[in-house]
């Protein structure tokens, strides 16, 4: 399940509808970045000068240099945030090629998508932050640190994705129950989307490949009992 799903989303690729949501978003962070870039080169013009020559000029190079540091770790997280609010419209391309003669899902408002959005980031370098001095101790274990890496934000991205995808289709009871009774397969997916995060330049398409892909694994998950499985019309 789990294969097909992902190599459906990546065929889906050249749609259009991901485009466009691509370039939207990288419209947004690139707005966002020259007002912060501004904003933060107005705030290094208005560091106090020391009077020693080599020393502002080491200041100034550091700040600069801390600058550009500071974007380029900024980057993919504003970028995942601008595509964010869009990616609706991925799930409901998605649901177009493959789920036709489905029911379409309920998309979020564009206020909510935001909070969603906001809120996942936040999440994520909350709990990386928190987790930091474990992260510098297992320095001297690799093997363990990358799997801590993994596991941790595997099951952030996979919550964040399939609660986006879920409540789409379902009251928040059942999209709860449905994600405890798939946690394992979900954790997985998380996993894969976190791994493809980690590959320069394929990081920028990550959001809207993570959603196709979680939409392909929502429709061919197993309900249970109580919850009849939604017909698979998809390839």
């Amino acid at each position: 399940m789990i294969p097909a799903a992902l190599r459906l989303a990546i065929a889906q690729l050249p749609d259009p509808a991901f485009r466009s949501v691509l370039l939207r978003g990288l419209a947004i962070t690139l707005v966002v970045f020259v007002l912060l870039s501004v904003g933060l080169f107005y705030g290094i013009g208005q560091l106090p000068t020391t009077g020693t020559g080599w020393l502002d000029s080491l200041i100034a190079v550091v700040s600069s240099v801390g600058l550009f540091l500071l974007k380029l770790l900024l980057f993919p997280l504003v970028l995942t945030a601008a595509i964010g609010l869009f990616l609706d419209d991925v799930a409901e391309a998605v649901e177009r090629k493959h789920y036709a003669a489905e029911p379409p899902g309920k998309p979020l408002h564009t206020a909510a998508a935001l909070l969603q959005s906001l809120r996942f980031l936040l999440t994520v370098l909350a709990i990386n932050l928190l987790l930091l001095p474990v992260y510098l101790v297992l320095l001297f274990f690799p093997p363990f640190k990358l799997a801590l890496f993994f596991v941790v934000n595997g099951y952030l991205v996979s919550r964040e994705y399939f609660e986006l995808v879920a409540s789409r289709y379902l009251p928040r009871a059942e999209m709860e129950r449905l994600r405890r009774l798939h946690r394992g397969n979900l954790w997985l997916a998380g996993m894969l989307i976190v791994l493809l995060l980690t590959i320069p330049l394929v990081n920028l398409v990550v959001p809207i490949v993570a959603t196709a892909f979680m939409v392909h694994i929502f429709k061919r998950l197993p309900r249970g009992p109580e919850m009849p499985a939604m017909p698979r019309t998809g390839a």
